[in-house]
Protein backbone atom coordinates (compact mmCIF):
# COMPACT_ATOMS: atom_id res chain seq x y z
CA UNK A 1 0.00 0.00 0.00
CA UNK A 2 2.54 2.46 0.78
CA UNK A 3 4.51 1.15 -2.51
CA UNK A 4 1.10 2.37 -4.10
CA UNK A 5 0.83 5.77 -2.56
CA UNK A 6 4.79 6.84 -3.02
CA UNK A 7 3.89 5.77 -7.21
CA UNK A 8 1.02 8.13 -7.33
CA UNK A 9 2.75 10.53 -5.42
CA UNK A 10 6.12 10.65 -7.58
CA UNK A 11 2.98 10.52 -10.47
CA UNK A 12 1.56 13.95 -8.96
CA UNK A 13 5.06 15.55 -8.29
CA UNK A 14 5.72 14.98 -12.40
CA UNK A 15 2.40 16.18 -13.08
CA UNK A 16 3.03 19.41 -10.84
CA UNK A 17 6.90 20.02 -11.84
CA UNK A 18 5.62 19.94 -15.73
CA UNK A 19 3.13 22.02 -15.64
CA UNK A 20 3.14 24.16 -12.78
CA UNK A 21 6.53 24.59 -12.51
CA UNK A 22 7.26 24.30 -16.12
CA UNK A 23 10.34 21.90 -15.33
CA UNK A 24 11.48 19.91 -18.51
CA UNK A 25 9.72 16.76 -18.92
CA UNK A 26 13.56 15.21 -18.66
CA UNK A 27 14.79 16.09 -15.08
CA UNK A 28 10.95 16.01 -13.95
CA UNK A 29 10.95 12.25 -14.86
CA UNK A 30 14.61 11.58 -13.77
CA UNK A 31 13.86 12.99 -10.45
CA UNK A 32 10.63 11.48 -10.04
CA UNK A 33 12.52 8.14 -10.67
CA UNK A 34 14.77 8.88 -8.24
CA UNK A 35 12.60 9.51 -5.53
CA UNK A 36 9.95 6.31 -5.79
CA UNK A 37 13.17 4.03 -6.00
CA UNK A 38 14.22 5.58 -2.57
CA UNK A 39 10.66 5.80 -1.40
CA UNK A 40 10.32 1.90 -1.94
CA UNK A 41 13.62 1.16 0.09
CA UNK A 42 16.12 1.21 -2.72
CA UNK A 43 19.26 2.69 -2.67
CA UNK A 44 20.77 5.52 -4.87
CA UNK A 45 23.18 2.76 -6.52
CA UNK A 46 20.61 0.45 -7.12
CA UNK A 47 18.05 3.12 -8.21
CA UNK A 48 20.37 5.12 -10.25
CA UNK A 49 21.73 1.48 -12.03
CA UNK A 50 17.73 1.15 -13.06
CA UNK A 51 17.15 4.38 -14.39
CA UNK A 52 20.47 3.95 -17.01
CA UNK A 53 19.30 0.32 -17.88
CA UNK A 54 16.10 2.00 -18.53
CA UNK A 55 17.60 4.42 -20.67
CA UNK A 56 19.59 2.47 -22.53
CA UNK A 57 17.22 -0.27 -23.22
CA UNK A 58 14.55 2.12 -24.96
CA UNK A 59 17.19 3.36 -26.90
CA UNK A 60 19.17 1.16 -28.39
CA UNK A 61 18.03 1.00 -31.33
CA UNK A 62 14.25 3.62 -31.49
CA UNK A 63 16.86 6.91 -31.81
CA UNK A 64 18.00 5.77 -35.37
CA UNK A 65 13.89 4.73 -36.11
CA UNK A 66 12.85 8.68 -34.76
CA UNK A 67 16.17 10.11 -36.75
CA UNK A 68 15.32 8.58 -40.11
CA UNK A 69 11.50 8.87 -39.17
CA UNK A 70 12.32 12.53 -39.09
CA UNK A 71 14.64 12.66 -41.77
CA UNK A 72 12.20 11.62 -44.15
CA UNK A 73 9.69 13.96 -42.83
CA UNK A 74 12.18 16.83 -43.86
CA UNK A 75 12.84 15.35 -46.99
CA UNK A 76 9.04 15.12 -48.11
CA UNK A 77 8.03 18.78 -46.51
CA UNK A 78 11.64 20.47 -48.13
CA UNK A 79 11.21 19.24 -51.19
CA UNK A 80 7.32 19.24 -52.27
CA UNK A 81 6.79 15.77 -51.85
CA UNK A 82 3.96 16.20 -49.19
CA UNK A 83 2.55 18.42 -51.68
CA UNK A 84 2.19 15.90 -53.95
CA UNK A 85 0.48 13.52 -51.77
CA UNK A 86 -1.96 16.45 -50.41
CA UNK A 87 -3.04 17.57 -54.37
CA UNK A 88 -3.69 13.98 -55.25
CA UNK A 89 -5.73 12.96 -52.47
CA UNK A 90 -7.72 16.40 -52.97
CA UNK A 91 -8.41 15.48 -56.87
CA UNK A 92 -9.58 12.21 -55.93
CA UNK A 93 -12.30 13.18 -53.28
CA UNK A 94 -12.88 16.43 -54.84
CA UNK A 95 -13.93 20.14 -54.12
CA UNK A 96 -17.26 18.97 -51.93
CA UNK A 97 -15.46 16.24 -49.55
CA UNK A 98 -12.67 18.58 -48.69
CA UNK A 99 -12.86 18.22 -44.69
CA UNK A 100 -12.48 14.54 -45.91
CA UNK A 101 -9.57 15.04 -48.18
CA UNK A 102 -7.76 17.01 -45.65
CA UNK A 103 -8.41 14.36 -42.64
CA UNK A 104 -6.83 12.02 -45.13
CA UNK A 105 -4.05 13.93 -45.63
CA UNK A 106 -3.24 14.96 -42.66
CA UNK A 107 -3.26 11.04 -41.27
CA UNK A 108 -0.96 9.80 -44.19
CA UNK A 109 1.42 12.76 -43.99
CA UNK A 110 1.47 13.39 -40.64
CA UNK A 111 2.75 9.55 -39.91
CA UNK A 112 6.45 10.89 -41.37
CA UNK A 113 6.53 14.95 -40.54
CA UNK A 114 6.35 16.57 -37.42
CA UNK A 115 2.88 17.95 -36.32
CA UNK A 116 3.82 21.49 -36.30
CA UNK A 117 6.04 21.17 -39.26
CA UNK A 118 3.16 19.57 -41.56
CA UNK A 119 0.84 21.61 -40.76
CA UNK A 120 2.56 24.92 -41.99
CA UNK A 121 3.85 23.35 -44.77
CA UNK A 122 -0.13 22.18 -45.71
CA UNK A 123 -1.29 25.93 -44.94
CA UNK A 124 -0.79 27.45 -48.39
CA UNK A 125 -2.98 24.42 -49.35
CA UNK A 126 -5.48 25.22 -46.48
CA UNK A 127 -5.79 29.33 -47.95
CA UNK A 128 -6.07 28.29 -51.63
CA UNK A 129 -8.78 25.41 -51.56
CA UNK A 130 -10.48 27.78 -49.19
CA UNK A 131 -10.60 30.63 -51.33
CA UNK A 132 -11.88 28.18 -54.21
CA UNK A 133 -14.45 25.97 -52.80
CA UNK A 134 -16.42 28.76 -50.09
CA UNK A 135 -15.12 25.56 -47.35
CA UNK A 136 -14.61 27.88 -43.85
CA UNK A 137 -10.55 27.75 -43.32
CA UNK A 138 -11.29 26.59 -39.84
CA UNK A 139 -13.47 23.56 -41.09
CA UNK A 140 -10.38 22.77 -43.39
CA UNK A 141 -8.02 23.36 -40.77
CA UNK A 142 -9.60 21.73 -37.77
CA UNK A 143 -10.01 18.48 -40.42
CA UNK A 144 -5.97 18.53 -40.96
CA UNK A 145 -5.15 19.22 -37.28
CA UNK A 146 -7.31 16.52 -35.75
CA UNK A 147 -5.58 13.11 -38.81
CA UNK A 148 -2.64 14.93 -38.25
CA UNK A 149 -3.29 14.65 -34.28
CA UNK A 150 -4.42 10.80 -35.11
CA UNK A 151 -1.41 10.01 -37.01
CA UNK A 152 1.25 11.52 -34.12
CA UNK A 153 -0.49 9.51 -31.51
CA UNK A 154 -1.26 6.26 -33.09
CA UNK A 155 0.76 5.22 -36.25
CA UNK A 156 4.79 4.93 -36.44
CA UNK A 157 7.33 6.08 -36.95
CA UNK A 158 6.21 8.87 -35.05
CA UNK A 159 8.19 9.16 -31.98
CA UNK A 160 5.18 8.30 -29.79
CA UNK A 161 4.04 5.19 -30.65
CA UNK A 162 7.66 4.09 -31.15
CA UNK A 163 8.35 4.88 -27.44
CA UNK A 164 5.43 3.21 -26.56
CA UNK A 165 6.13 -0.41 -28.86
CA UNK A 166 9.43 0.03 -27.01
CA UNK A 167 8.16 0.60 -23.52
CA UNK A 168 5.81 -2.14 -23.56
CA UNK A 169 8.23 -4.58 -25.36
CA UNK A 170 6.03 -4.99 -28.56
CA UNK A 171 7.22 -5.52 -32.16
CA UNK A 172 6.33 -2.13 -34.05
CA UNK A 173 4.74 -4.05 -36.61
CA UNK A 174 2.40 -5.65 -34.49
CA UNK A 175 1.04 -2.61 -33.49
CA UNK A 176 0.10 -1.11 -36.73
CA UNK A 177 -3.05 -2.66 -37.89
CA UNK A 178 -4.74 -2.10 -34.40
CA UNK A 179 -3.67 1.67 -34.21
CA UNK A 180 -4.69 2.22 -37.84
CA UNK A 181 -8.17 0.72 -37.22
CA UNK A 182 -8.09 3.01 -33.71
CA UNK A 183 -6.83 6.06 -35.89
CA UNK A 184 -9.95 5.46 -38.53
CA UNK A 185 -12.76 5.75 -35.57
CA UNK A 186 -11.30 8.30 -34.26
CA UNK A 187 -11.13 10.85 -37.54
CA UNK A 188 -14.52 9.19 -38.48
CA UNK A 189 -15.71 10.72 -35.07
CA UNK A 190 -14.05 13.92 -35.64
CA UNK A 191 -15.25 14.05 -39.19
CA UNK A 192 -18.71 13.68 -38.26
CA UNK A 193 -18.66 16.21 -35.04
CA UNK A 194 -17.02 19.16 -37.35
CA UNK A 195 -19.94 17.89 -40.06
CA UNK A 196 -22.58 18.63 -37.38
CA UNK A 197 -20.97 21.98 -36.54
CA UNK A 198 -20.07 23.18 -39.82
CA UNK A 199 -22.28 25.97 -39.13
CA UNK A 200 -20.99 27.25 -36.28
CA UNK A 201 -16.97 27.21 -37.97
CA UNK A 202 -18.18 29.31 -41.03
CA UNK A 203 -17.96 32.87 -39.49
CA UNK A 204 -15.21 34.66 -41.63
CA UNK A 205 -11.81 34.45 -39.91
CA UNK A 206 -8.93 37.25 -40.57
CA UNK A 207 -6.69 37.40 -43.37
CA UNK A 208 -3.85 34.69 -42.01
CA UNK A 209 -0.62 35.12 -42.16
CA UNK A 210 0.81 33.92 -45.57
CA UNK A 211 4.52 34.42 -45.22
CA UNK A 212 5.03 30.27 -44.67
CA UNK A 213 4.69 30.02 -48.53
CA UNK A 214 7.73 28.34 -49.72
CA UNK A 215 8.30 28.00 -53.13
CA UNK A 216 9.43 23.96 -54.15
CA UNK A 217 10.81 22.64 -57.51
CA UNK A 218 8.18 20.72 -59.17
CA UNK A 219 7.94 16.87 -59.12
CA UNK A 220 7.86 15.70 -62.15
CA UNK A 221 7.22 12.13 -64.08
CA UNK A 222 8.03 8.80 -61.92
CA UNK A 223 8.64 10.79 -59.19
CA UNK A 224 5.40 11.92 -58.59
CA UNK A 225 5.58 8.13 -56.88
CA UNK A 226 7.96 8.43 -54.87
CA UNK A 227 6.32 10.58 -51.93
CA UNK A 228 3.77 7.31 -51.35
CA UNK A 229 6.24 4.89 -51.65
CA UNK A 230 8.60 6.17 -49.68
CA UNK A 231 6.01 6.43 -46.94
CA UNK A 232 4.09 3.43 -47.37
CA UNK A 233 6.89 1.12 -47.88
CA UNK A 234 8.46 0.90 -44.58
CA UNK A 235 5.13 0.67 -42.80
CA UNK A 236 4.46 -2.61 -45.03
CA UNK A 237 7.62 -3.56 -44.14
CA UNK A 238 7.31 -3.39 -40.31
CA UNK A 239 4.23 -4.97 -40.85
CA UNK A 240 5.90 -8.04 -42.46
CA UNK A 241 7.59 -9.24 -39.24
CA UNK A 242 3.76 -9.76 -38.04
CA UNK A 243 2.83 -12.08 -40.77
CA UNK A 244 5.35 -13.58 -41.69
CA UNK A 245 8.36 -15.75 -39.21
CA UNK A 246 11.39 -13.37 -38.70
CA UNK A 247 13.58 -16.43 -39.10
CA UNK A 248 13.80 -15.86 -42.96
CA UNK A 249 16.74 -13.29 -43.43
CA UNK A 250 14.73 -11.24 -45.66
CA UNK A 251 12.09 -10.71 -43.25
CA UNK A 252 14.07 -9.75 -40.35
CA UNK A 253 16.04 -7.46 -42.60
CA UNK A 254 13.21 -5.37 -44.04
CA UNK A 255 11.11 -5.83 -40.94
CA UNK A 256 13.26 -4.15 -38.57
CA UNK A 257 12.38 -0.33 -38.18
CA UNK A 258 15.51 0.92 -38.61
CA UNK A 259 15.99 -0.98 -42.03
CA UNK A 260 12.42 -0.40 -43.25
CA UNK A 261 12.87 3.21 -42.20
CA UNK A 262 15.90 3.70 -43.97
CA UNK A 263 14.69 2.26 -47.04
CA UNK A 264 11.74 5.10 -47.39
CA UNK A 265 14.75 7.75 -46.88
CA UNK A 266 16.38 5.74 -49.95
CA UNK A 267 13.40 6.37 -51.95
CA UNK A 268 12.61 9.27 -51.62
CA UNK A 269 16.25 10.62 -52.31
CA UNK A 270 15.18 11.16 -55.89
CA UNK A 271 13.22 13.60 -55.06
CA UNK A 272 16.09 15.76 -53.88
CA UNK A 273 18.05 18.44 -56.71
CA UNK A 274 20.80 16.68 -57.82
CA UNK A 275 22.89 19.66 -57.55
CA UNK A 276 24.74 19.77 -54.33
CA UNK A 277 23.22 17.08 -53.62
CA UNK A 278 25.43 15.58 -50.62
CA UNK A 279 25.87 18.88 -49.14
CA UNK A 280 22.00 19.37 -49.26
CA UNK A 281 21.47 15.65 -47.71
CA UNK A 282 23.89 16.20 -44.98
CA UNK A 283 21.84 19.44 -44.24
CA UNK A 284 18.87 17.31 -44.05
CA UNK A 285 20.60 15.29 -41.68
CA UNK A 286 21.90 17.98 -39.11
CA UNK A 287 18.02 19.74 -39.39
CA UNK A 288 16.52 16.42 -38.72
CA UNK A 289 19.23 15.48 -35.79
CA UNK A 290 18.19 19.15 -33.97
CA UNK A 291 14.51 18.46 -34.37
CA UNK A 292 14.80 15.06 -33.00
CA UNK A 293 17.80 15.20 -30.34
CA UNK A 294 15.30 16.31 -27.38
CA UNK A 295 12.62 13.74 -28.22
CA UNK A 296 14.94 10.94 -27.81
CA UNK A 297 16.14 12.03 -24.67
CA UNK A 298 13.19 12.45 -23.02
CA UNK A 299 11.70 9.29 -24.92
CA UNK A 300 14.76 7.13 -23.04
CA UNK A 301 14.31 9.12 -19.31
CA UNK A 302 10.70 7.85 -20.08
CA UNK A 303 12.06 4.59 -20.18
CA UNK A 304 14.15 5.25 -17.34
CA UNK A 305 11.22 6.04 -15.40
CA UNK A 306 9.04 2.99 -16.19
CA UNK A 307 11.96 0.43 -15.61
CA UNK A 308 12.31 1.90 -12.03
CA UNK A 309 8.31 1.39 -11.80
CA UNK A 310 8.47 -2.31 -13.24
CA UNK A 311 11.70 -2.83 -10.72
CA UNK A 312 9.99 -1.81 -7.74
CA UNK A 313 6.95 -4.05 -8.77
CA UNK A 314 4.58 -1.89 -7.03
CA UNK A 315 1.84 -2.15 -10.14
CA UNK A 316 1.68 -5.70 -10.66
CA UNK A 317 -0.84 -5.97 -8.23
CA UNK A 318 -3.32 -3.56 -8.96
CA UNK A 319 -5.12 -5.77 -10.85
CA UNK A 320 -4.59 -9.26 -9.04
CA UNK A 321 -8.29 -8.28 -8.10
CA UNK A 322 -9.72 -8.13 -11.23
CA UNK A 323 -10.71 -11.19 -12.49
CA UNK A 324 -12.66 -12.61 -15.61
CA UNK A 325 -16.12 -11.28 -17.06
CA UNK A 326 -16.57 -7.69 -18.11
CA UNK A 327 -14.45 -5.81 -15.32
CA UNK A 328 -11.18 -6.81 -16.99
CA UNK A 329 -12.19 -4.40 -19.80
CA UNK A 330 -10.70 -1.82 -17.17
CA UNK A 331 -7.41 -3.32 -18.11
CA UNK A 332 -8.54 -1.33 -21.41
CA UNK A 333 -9.97 1.82 -19.76
CA UNK A 334 -7.52 2.74 -17.68
CA UNK A 335 -4.72 3.31 -19.87
CA UNK A 336 -6.58 5.07 -21.81
CA UNK A 337 -8.06 7.31 -19.07
CA UNK A 338 -4.23 7.85 -17.73
CA UNK A 339 -3.16 8.84 -21.47
CA UNK A 340 -5.67 11.10 -21.67
CA UNK A 341 -5.09 12.64 -18.37
CA UNK A 342 -1.62 13.38 -18.87
CA UNK A 343 -1.92 15.19 -22.30
CA UNK A 344 -4.47 16.78 -21.11
CA UNK A 345 -2.64 17.94 -17.99
CA UNK A 346 0.70 18.49 -19.84
CA UNK A 347 -0.21 19.81 -23.17
CA UNK A 348 2.61 17.09 -24.66
CA UNK A 349 1.34 13.91 -26.28
CA UNK A 350 4.67 12.72 -26.78
CA UNK A 351 5.42 12.88 -22.71
CA UNK A 352 1.91 11.56 -22.16
CA UNK A 353 2.52 8.52 -24.28
CA UNK A 354 5.83 7.81 -22.64
CA UNK A 355 4.55 8.13 -19.08
CA UNK A 356 1.22 5.79 -19.39
CA UNK A 357 3.32 3.20 -21.36
CA UNK A 358 5.85 3.14 -18.29
CA UNK A 359 3.42 2.92 -15.49
CA UNK A 360 1.55 -0.02 -17.38
CA UNK A 361 4.47 -1.52 -18.98
CA UNK A 362 4.88 -4.01 -15.40
CA UNK A 363 1.67 -5.46 -16.12
CA UNK A 364 1.85 -6.54 -19.87
CA UNK A 365 4.94 -8.45 -18.62
CA UNK A 366 2.43 -10.00 -15.85
CA UNK A 367 0.70 -10.46 -18.37
CA UNK A 368 -2.62 -8.56 -16.39
CA UNK A 369 -2.90 -6.55 -19.65
CA UNK A 370 -3.34 -7.12 -23.37
CA UNK A 371 -0.11 -5.69 -25.23
CA UNK A 372 -1.89 -4.44 -28.47
CA UNK A 373 -4.51 -3.19 -27.28
CA UNK A 374 -3.00 -1.58 -24.12
CA UNK A 375 -0.67 -0.14 -26.86
CA UNK A 376 -3.64 1.51 -28.95
CA UNK A 377 -5.99 2.31 -25.78
CA UNK A 378 -2.94 4.76 -24.54
CA UNK A 379 -2.55 5.66 -28.14
CA UNK A 380 -6.18 7.06 -28.27
CA UNK A 381 -6.00 8.30 -25.06
CA UNK A 382 -2.92 10.31 -25.38
CA UNK A 383 -5.53 12.63 -27.76
CA UNK A 384 -6.68 13.95 -24.91
CA UNK A 385 -7.69 17.66 -24.81
CA UNK A 386 -5.33 20.48 -26.51
CA UNK A 387 -5.74 23.92 -24.94
CA UNK A 388 -3.99 26.39 -23.84
CA UNK A 389 -0.92 24.25 -22.58
CA UNK A 390 -0.17 22.91 -26.61
CA UNK A 391 2.34 25.25 -28.18
CA UNK A 392 -0.23 23.94 -31.08
CA UNK A 393 -2.82 25.26 -29.78
CA UNK A 394 -1.07 29.04 -29.97
CA UNK A 395 0.37 28.37 -33.56
CA UNK A 396 -2.88 27.04 -34.90
CA UNK A 397 -4.65 30.88 -33.06
CA UNK A 398 -1.32 32.81 -34.51
CA UNK A 399 -1.87 31.22 -38.24
CA UNK A 400 -5.19 31.42 -38.25
CA UNK A 401 -6.41 35.00 -36.01
CA UNK A 402 -9.12 32.90 -34.32
CA UNK A 403 -9.86 33.81 -30.59
CA UNK A 404 -8.78 31.41 -28.11
CA UNK A 405 -12.90 31.03 -26.83
CA UNK A 406 -13.29 29.78 -30.00
CA UNK A 407 -10.39 27.19 -30.14
CA UNK A 408 -11.46 25.97 -26.80
CA UNK A 409 -14.86 25.26 -28.36
CA UNK A 410 -13.57 24.14 -31.55
CA UNK A 411 -10.02 22.31 -31.49
CA UNK A 412 -10.05 21.43 -27.27
CA UNK A 413 -13.32 20.11 -28.11
CA UNK A 414 -12.69 18.23 -31.39
CA UNK A 415 -9.66 16.47 -30.25
CA UNK A 416 -11.48 15.21 -27.13
CA UNK A 417 -14.39 13.53 -29.67
CA UNK A 418 -11.59 12.17 -31.39
CA UNK A 419 -9.98 10.40 -28.11
CA UNK A 420 -13.13 8.87 -27.13
CA UNK A 421 -14.27 7.95 -30.27
CA UNK A 422 -10.99 6.04 -30.94
CA UNK A 423 -11.60 4.81 -27.67
CA UNK A 424 -14.88 3.31 -27.68
CA UNK A 425 -13.16 1.60 -30.91
CA UNK A 426 -10.60 -0.03 -28.25
CA UNK A 427 -13.01 -1.10 -26.09
CA UNK A 428 -15.45 -2.68 -28.99
CA UNK A 429 -12.21 -4.47 -30.24
CA UNK A 430 -11.97 -5.48 -26.65
CA UNK A 431 -14.97 -7.65 -26.63
CA UNK A 432 -14.97 -8.65 -29.81
CA UNK A 433 -11.89 -10.43 -29.18
CA UNK A 434 -13.28 -11.84 -25.37
CA UNK A 435 -16.39 -13.04 -27.68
Amino acid sequence: MLGLVALISCIVLLIVAVTVFKVHPIPALLVSGLLLGLATGSTVGVVTESLLSGFGNTLKWIGLVILFGTLLGEILAKTGGADIIANSIINLFGVKYLPLSMAVIGFLIGIPVFMDVAYLTLLPTILVLSRKSGHSVLVLGLSLTMSLTVAHALIPPTPGPLAVASILNLQVGKIIPLNVVVAIAAIVGGLIWVKINTQSFSTVIKKPNEDVIENKIEIKGFKKVLPYASLLVPLLCMSLGAIFSTSNPFIAFVSNPVWALMIGVVLALPLMPMKNFASELNNYFNESGAKCAIVILITGVGGAFGQVIKDTEIVNSLFTEVGGGNLTVLTVIIPFLLSFLFTTVTGSITVSLITTSSIVAPLISSGAFYPELTAAAIGAGSLGVVHVNSSFFWLFKEVHNVGVSKLLKSLSLLTAIVAFSGGIMVVIIYFIKSI
